[in-house]
């Protein structure tokens, strides 16, 4: 539901008379309380990538947190303008909502202006979680991945603690799939008669010199079925990130930094360029009141220009998930079971070992509808690490990232969309 603020008082500050177009204020507020307790990491395993040995017992040793956690809470004000001829103008300024603290502030979200035309789409500028980040969470029966439980918990991520990308300033030396981008173009087409695409690119606002992994770039293309008469969905998304030196994540080499010396066990120097991409395929069937799917997706990291024989140069992961959701008289179930299967990676020396870097989730919850805008949820996750891996929890409370940690997380809440 929306509701329509007319902009008198924008008109009241010119003398001139002028006509103003609707602005439309909607958003979503979903927050409750969440506690997440994280088991005690591992000590004494490594691989060619990560090492806990010698690890103390401060480093590994388990902790319980809770606090509030507001999801995806947002509120948006838009406005559509008809231009004529089939052709409108649409804007959005979307702001995070993040009230459970004093020092939060606002953030812009998903922000946008473009021209959107009933025969062949629309075209946008702006900020936007892109068709790779959608098609996971419109998939996603625990409420569009909306914190704790949610697919984004593994898929689109290689692990290490790094869960959703936000870019900022911080676009390089990132790793995730499951993201959000700023200084975005991106183009979506009409549905015909259910099949629907788009395509992104990232400008190179980001972009520092001509020196090693200083212009950093993301684009990407996604094409999604949605039968109109049979109840099937298909989707398939492909994502390339370049010089934002994901592998240096994986390997603990950068924390957003790029130093020129020995810094880890997998990486020694920095490289001249790095090349990531991410794949991911989908199908869903509905059958009466229970939607059922399966997801894919395979990740890849490369770097270039390194030159000791340890370094790694290459690592690939690949996951795979199943789910449900189930709509019932008083609202909905959701459940999903996500494994990623352990590594593989390459060195300039040949070799490469990356055991024991695996990991399994599970989220289930149910959505109880109070009211045509408000639901009051419960929802629980489960991820169990191998011992040089670290997926972690969504939201405003995690788990302190530890190697090799098993964690669980629940949370109880409401969500009011207006």
């Amino acid at each position: 539901m929306k509701r329509t603020l007319i902009a008198l008082a924008v008109g009241a500050a010119f003398a001139a008379p002028a006509a103003y177009a609707d602005v439309t204020l909607s958003g979503s507020i979903n927050a409750g309380p969440a506690i997440v307790k994280s088991n005690d990491g591992s000590s004494g395993a490594s691989n060619s990538i990560r090492s806990t040995v010698g690890a103390t017992t401060g480093q590994t040793s388990g902790q319980t947190t809770d606090g509030i956690n507001t999801n995806y809470t947002n509120i948006t004000i838009g406005s559509m303008e008809d231009l004529g001829g089939g052709l409108k103008l649409d804007f959005a300024y979307q702001i995070t909502a993040n009230f459970q603290s004093v020092t939060a502030s606002p953030q812009n979200r998903n922000s946008h202006i473009g021209l959107v035309g009933d025969s062949w789409g629309g075209v946008w500028i702006g900020t936007n979680e892109n068709l790779y980040e959608r098609y996971f969470y419109t998939v996603d029966p625990l409420d569009g991945a909306a914190g704790m439980g949610g697919n984004l918990q593994m898929f689109g991520t290689p692990g290490y603690g790094s869960v959703f990308d936000a870019p900022g300033a911080a676009i390089r030396g990132t790793a995730d799939f499951y993201r959000r981008t700023d200084h975005t173009v991106w183009y979506d087409s009409p549905n015909w008669g259910g099949f629907t695409f788009g395509a992104y690119t990232t400008l190179s606002a980001y972009k520092t010199g001509n020196t090693p992994l200083s212009n950093p770039r993301i684009w990407g293309v996604g094409a999604k079925y949605v039968g109109p008469s049979v109840p099937i969905q298909l989707w398939a998304a492909y994502e390339k990130h370049k010089d934002l030196d994901g592998l240096g994540v994986i390997t603990g080499a950068t924390g957003g930094a790029f130093p020129n010396a020995t810094v880890s066990v997998g990486q020694s120097t920095v490289p001249t360029s790095t090349s990531d991409q991410g794949i991911q395929i989908g199908v869903g069937y509905t059958l009466g009141d229970v939607f059922i799917f399966g997801q894919f997706e395979g990740l890849k990291y490369k770097a270039d220009g390194l030159g000791v024989a340890t370094d790694i140069i290459e690592y690939k992961r690949n996951a795979w998930g199943a789910g449900l959701k189930w709509n019932v008289a008083t609202g909905y179930f959701g459940g999903q079971y996500i494994h990623a299967m352990n590594g593989s990676c390459q060195s300039v020396g040949g070799g490469c070992n990356a055991s024991q870097t695996g990991g399994d989730m599970v989220g289930v919850g149910y959505y109880h509808t109070l009211s045509k805008q408000t639901q009051a949820y419960i929802m629980a996750t489960w991820i169990g690490n191998d011992d040089l891996n670290q997926y972690n929890t969504a939201g405003g409370v995690g788990a302190v990232p530890r190697l090799g940690s098993s964690i669980f997380g629940a949370t109880i809440g409401l969500k009011h969309s207006f």
